[in-house]
């Protein structure tokens, strides 16, 4: 595995950007596979367990991902300084963001020890739901560190090693997510819930030893002095987390809304709850592309940026949409014209669920169209998060899911008229059309490449 690579600037040719997108693509699809395993084997397990990972997962993701958010900003240096050629300055970032997620500490710890007097779990999934809660709560800056470290190979186009970390996190997490939710005979007892948060721990424990041996790899401690190059940098440190914070929150609000939603929708019946929670299982899945165009775009264009060259900016985009409209229909196709496919893996569940089938076939359309909607959105967003322009799109982020969604969903709630999760869904929908509309009228403005100028 090369860890360096040659330091060319990456060039707007379709190659360039399947070379670098096509790994982060795949590489969201093997760790979004690592949340839908545990799911499906949660789900064979009992309805109930899987439907108490999704309420404390998500409590405890509200840490995991803010952290990540400020920590991952990384990139984005790196980014610009590889695109600058100033290879004596493109490990700094990634250390600033080691010693943000080492004073992070002093915060995770508590907010673990005090997680199990937060939560609106149902009643029926609450003692399992809090202890996944706080186990996944007290090792949250695990995937922050990850992100930090990543940051270094992705910021550089070098993404062979993503893929081999993440491929590597998840069969060791399919493997630990079997042997402890089900046990082993009389050698390991099995633990449900429990089981499942420890096989994601060190699934990422493992994905951040990877990463920390290929940033620290001879090589690298000789071009870029990775482990020379660690001073603090106060000014550097204060730019990552200014870039991050504005993330951070909006990442914090758009969990919090979708919590406040599935508990809701779990307070009103366990159907609802169990149809959401499938709905959401499948989303996670499908959201590998997402994740992995917003992650390119971001890379790309931060290169481009460091080059000053914004129409090398504006032909990426244009391929990058392209490509993520074809994979959204190669890959999300069979959601629709074989529903009966996912519905047969439902029908071992140990509950029968086969009446809720009808709904779930409905929303598997909203799905995909919202879904494409994302994905084409991750593109602008990841080249206005290049730019450092984080305010503006988390703004619009809170505004849209909280204005079109969350508001009418607890209209609903309150007058006691909440008995759909298709209704939830088309209100999603129209979240995301309205957030869509407001990034890509910000890309198009050039006020984020303006800001840069002006420094």
């Amino acid at each position: 595995m090369d860890f360096t690579g040659k330091n060319n600037r990456i060039s707007c040719s379709t190659a360039d950007i399947l070379r670098i997108v096509i790994p982060l693509v795949l590489s969201s699809f093997s760790e979004n596979l690592m949340f839908l395993v545990d799911r499906i084997f949660l789900a064979y397990y009992s309805v109930n367990s899987m439907n108490a990972a999704i309420f404390g997962g998500t409590l405890a993701g509200l840490c995991t991902f803010m952290l990540m958010a400020i920590a991952g900003t990384a990139e984005i240096f790196v980014g610009q300084y590889n695109g600058a050629m100033e290879d004596d300055k493109i490990a700094s970032p990634v250390w600033q963001m080691i010693y943000f997620v080492l004073f992070s500490l002093i915060l995770v710890i508590p907010i673990g020890y005090f997680a199990e007097y937060v939560n609106l779990i149902p009643e029926y999934c609450q003692e399992e739901g809090v202890a996944y809660q706080k186990i996944l709560t007290y090792f949250c800056w695990l995937p922050a560190l990850t992100a930090a470290l990543t940051g270094f190979f992705v910021g550089r186009g070098r993404t062979k090693i993503i893929t081999l970390v993440v491929v590597a996190g998840t069969l060791v997490n399919v493997l630990l997510d079997y042997l402890l939710i089900f046990g082993c005979g009389d050698v390991i007892p099995s633990l449900g819930c429990n089981g499942a948060a420890i096989a994601t721990i060190v699934a990422e424990a493992t994905q951040t030893i990877i990463l920390a041996v290929g940033f620290w790899c001879k090589k690298n401690r000789k071009r870029y002095d990775t482990l020379k190059n660690r001073k603090f940098d106060k000014k550097l440190f204060m730019r990552c987390v200014g870039i991050g914070i504005p993330m951070s929150l909006g990442r914090c609000a758009e969990m919090l809304a979708w919590y406040l939603i599935y508990a809701a929708l779990g307070h009103v019946s366990k159907e609802l709850a169990t149809i959401h929670g499938v709905m959401i299982t499948i989303y996670v899945l499908f959201a590998f592309i997402c994740d992995g165009i917003a992650k390119g775009s971001a890379a790309i264009s931060a290169n481009f940026i460091g080059q000053n060259d914004l129409a090398a900016v504006k032909t990426a985009v244009k391929k990058l949409t392209v490509i993520t409209l074809l994979m959204c229909f190669i890959t999300m196709i069979p959601m629709l014209v074989m529903p009966n496919a996912i519905f047969k893996l439902l029908d071992a569940l140990r509950e029968d669920i086969s009446p809720l089938y009808p709904t779930m076939s409905i929303i598997f359309k909203i799905l995909f169209v919202g879904i494409t909607m994302e994905a084409v959105c991750s593109i602008q967003w990841g080249v206005l998060l290049s730019g450092g322009d984080t305010k503006y799109t988390n703004i619009a982020s809170v505004l849209c899911i909280w204005t079109f969604l969350v508001a009418p969903v607890g209209v609903l709630f309150a007058t006691g008229k909440l008995n759909s999760v298709t209704v939830v869904h088309l209100l999603s929908l129209a979240s995301a059309a309205a957030y869509l509309t407001a990034i890509y009228a910000r890309y198009r403005s050039l006020k984020w490449y303006k800001l840069l100028t002006k420094e």
